[in-house]
């Protein structure tokens, strides 16, 4: 027994991590009502300032330089010491940093959609994280730097007794995080910021009633938050090991847990979770999986199981009592719309693409079957968050169940060039392999959609990002389930139809053949077209009421948990579907295939692409890494591959903002009108709308063609209908600008004549004034 408690107080210095971060996870949604996925980013981020100021003297700056000339740049790195930092000041300008970055966040972010739908505030933090990740990359670079100690990092030998040597680098930042943690608490508890920062979390408008602004109360809270993170990050030392712009994503989950064992509202309880969740990964690692009756094939990934056994439970048991913060409004998600003309546009648009497929070779072949698997995956968000309202971000851990597990039912124990090590399974046939891949997806899918039974929004997305986290663990790297060793391949044999190879890779090795083209929009079509008859039918209906409103599904009749749980299976399995396509299309899997990170990307693109909709989805899948629209913008502008994640993480943001119904429903109104003017049209038409086109187009054309030739040196054919749609795009901002000018001058002159009359007795004031 004493071992064991031991072992345990050896977690005491990451458990301190997660009670700090916990604790500002709990401050910014007493502040803003937000769970903000962004703050280990924040963490990260102050670690990387503390190290560089250590190590180098140089203060950075939390963006990079956009402007294109070398005369005039906006400063990102100043150097503040010819030489090594002290830890006092280096510590003070980073947290600093980290207050800048909290004061920018609730301005530029979360400000902004204070009355946004759950989901777009999910976006919004996933934004800010995808954006502070590529600014770390760009500004700090790609290798992992060592960590600056702070905290004393000796030892204590025989620990109270316990005969096990404790660090003092751990005991330390247990110690600081408890001690912050009152602190914190005591603010809330008896100050008056604490008391109206509690009276706006139960009802923002009671609040302003009583003098206090929502406003100024959430900037002060997030700038706390962010001070909290920074500090975490700040004091990590080697407890958190080498920095890295990813792993705070991660180390995140735990301290979500731990938040929610405060009930996001009580700092004391985060923190005591935070210690308790970090003793509790370190005893399991150690003790516990060294006892000969634990399973081995547990022992690895027991830690990050661990999170997400405690995130379902409490949220289980207190998912309804859970508290929400009450706002003035809060806006929902956009409307789904009804499918129309589904059968033409889907041989319309298959016709294209199978053509397509016979046009494009290498790898923009390759990125057309990427974004056709693409949209087959954003197909289930649709169904599951644009129909349903769940938020899930673990799509893409279940899309790489059904592929592992498909690879596995179709090993035969051989070695290839693409399989170093031998998988032993019972070499079924593809179609055998790949359906019982989907149903074992559909059944993960449903038991991490078991907790929302009693939740929903965004702390379902937090049981479904601890859960891609433990997949990762549990099932990708884990030996035992998949036998694959130390990361390598397991080979997925070419499928075939009728004896016809509709693999992708041919005999040149790429991955680029039209046979593969075609099975792929076969099955996105069929997809699609279900998915549509989902939204028209019966099943659409009950998924809309349960997004709208649980409790007046539950008294129409509506069996609100059949049809959540239904929602899981159908979104489970078309990712299934995308999963074994995945493999079918790169001819090998790999763990690192299916990171839990890319589940959140997933989700951003499904939102900028429409995440209510089919056309959305096939937006979304064009907008993915290695699609079509990623591949054109590497290729011909090969100098914003740097900025890729900043630009992602921004157009995220801006998109949450002022566009959350997306790029595709946006455009479907343009479409739907430039279809039926162009069915109707007649000459004359067709000149009276060159002459108004046609000036906007030279500018644009003007514009864009010199920018082009500066940046690529040549003009090619696809450059025309660019800079064409670079014009049309000037001329409709300009449109947009004169129609605001030219309503707002009828709204003004329109209340000044109602005024007039008011004046002259016509009219009551009041209702000149309405």
């Amino acid at each position: 027994m004493s071992d064991a408690l031991a072992y345990a107080l050896m977690g005491l210095g990451v458990g301190g991590f997660f009670a700090m971060l916990a604790a500002g996870i709990v401050v910014a949604f007493k502040g803003s009502g937000v769970i903000n996925f962004a703050h280990g980013a924040i963490a990260m981020f102050a670690a990387y300032e503390f190290n560089s100021l250590r190590t180098k003297g140089i203060l950075v700056l939390p963006w990079v330089d956009i402007l294109p000339t070398k005369a005039l740049n906006l400063p990102v790195k100043i150097k503040l010491s010819s030489g090594k930092m002290s830890v006092p000041p280096a510590m003070i300008i980073a947290l600093l940093i980290s207050v800048l970055i909290g004061a920018l966040a609730h301005f530029l972010v979360f400000r902004p959609l204070r009355n946004a739908a759950p989901l777009g505030k999910v976006i919004g933090s996933v934004g800010l994280m995808l954006y502070l990740q590529g600014v770390a990359l760009k500004n700090f670079g790609t290798s992992n730097a060592n960590p600056t100690e702070v905290l004393p990092n000796g030892l204590i030998h025989n620990f109270l007794g316990l005969g096990k040597p404790l660090s003092e680098e751990a005991l330390w930042y247990a110690i600081v995080a408890v001690a912050v943690g009152a602190v914190v608490w005591a603010v809330y508890r008896f100050t008056r910021f604490g008391l109206a920062t509690r009276a706006a979390a139960g009802n923002e408008k009671g609040a302003s009633l009583l003098g206090y602004s929502p406003e100024s109360l959430a900037l002060s809270n997030w700038i706390i938050s962010a001070l909290l993170a920074g500090l975490a990050g700040v004091l990590s030392g080697t407890l958190t090991g080498a920095l890295d712009p990813v792993k705070y994503t991660s180390l995140l989950i735990p301290a979500l847990g731990a938040a929610l064992i405060g009930g996001l509202s009580s700092v004391p309880l985060a923190v005591a979770g935070g210690l308790a969740m970090g003793m509790l990964q370190t005893f399991s690692t150690t003790w516990l999986a060294a006892r000969p009756w634990f399973p081995h094939w547990l022992s690895g990934a027991v830690k990050d199981a661990l999170p997400l056994v405690v995130i379902a439970v409490v949220l289980f048991a207190r998912g309804k009592t859970l508290p929400t913060r009450g706002t003035v409004e809060e806006k929902r998600l956009p409307l789904s719309p009804n499918p129309v003309r589904v059968l033409p546009w889907t041989i319309i648009g298959s016709v294209a693409a199978i053509a397509a497929g016979f046009i494009l070779t290498g790898f923009w072949a390759f990125a057309l079957t990427t974004t056709l698997i693409g949209s087959m995956l954003m197909l289930g968000y649709v169904v599951l968050t644009g129909y349903v309202g769940q938020i899930s971000l673990a799509q893409l851990s279940i899309a790489g169940v059904a592929a592992f597990f498909m690879a596995r039912m179709m090993a035969d124990g051989s070695v290839s060039p693409a399989q170093p090590f031998p998988v032993h399974g019972p070499h079924l046939p593809w179609p055998i392999a790949a359906v019982l891949g989907i149903i074992v997806a559909v059944i993960v899918g449903v038991l991490i959609g078991l907790p929302a039974l009693r939740i929903r929004g965004v702390q379902l997305a937090v049981v479904s990002i601890a859960a891609a986290v433990a997949l990762q663990t549990l099932y990708f790297e884990n030996q035992q389930l998949t036998d694959l060793s130390a990361g390598s391949n397991a080979a997925v044999h070419y499928p075939t139809i009728f004896g016809i190879n509709v693999g992708a890779a041919g005999d040149n090795g790429l991955t680029d053949r039209p046979a593969f083209t075609i099975f792929c929009v076969v099955v996105l079509a069929l997809l699609c077209v279900a998915v549509c008859n989902i939204r028209i039918g019966g099943t659409g209906r009950r998924f809309l009421a349960v997004r709208a409103n649980e409790r007046a599904a539950a008294a129409a009749g509506i069996e609100v948990a059949r049809t959540k749980m239904l929602a899981f299976a159908v979104a489970s399995a078309i990712a299934g579907v995308a999963g074994v396509m995945t493999a079918f299309q790169q001819g090998q899997i790999a763990s690192s295939g299916w990171v839990y990170f890319g589940g959140l990307a997933f989700l951003a693109f499904a939102y900028l692409g429409g995440i209510t909709s089919v056309n959305g989805a096939l937006v979304g899948g064009m907008l993915i890494g290695s699609g079509l629209i990623s591949v054109m913008t590497n290729y011909h502008f090969a100098g914003l591959l740097n900025y890729v994640t900043i630009i992602g993480g921004i157009g995220m943001i801006l998109t949450a903002i002022q566009n959350p119904q997306g790029i595709a429903p946006t455009l479907q109104p343009l479409l739907q009108y430039f279809g039926r003017w162009v069915r109707h049209a007649t000459v004359a038409d067709w000149v009276a709308a060159v002459k108004r086109v046609l000036p906007g187009a030279l500018v644009g054309m003007a514009i864009m063609t010199f920018w082009l030739y500066m940046k690529a040196n040549e003009f090619r054919l696809w450059h025309i209908p660019l800079v064409i749609l670079f014009g049309l795009f000037l001329r409709g901002i300009a449109m947009q600008v004169k129609a605001a000018i030219t309503a707002r001058r009828e709204r003004d002159a329109a209340l000044a004549a109602a005024m007039v009359s008011a004046t002259s007795g016509s009219i009551p004031a009041t209702e000149a004034a309405r």
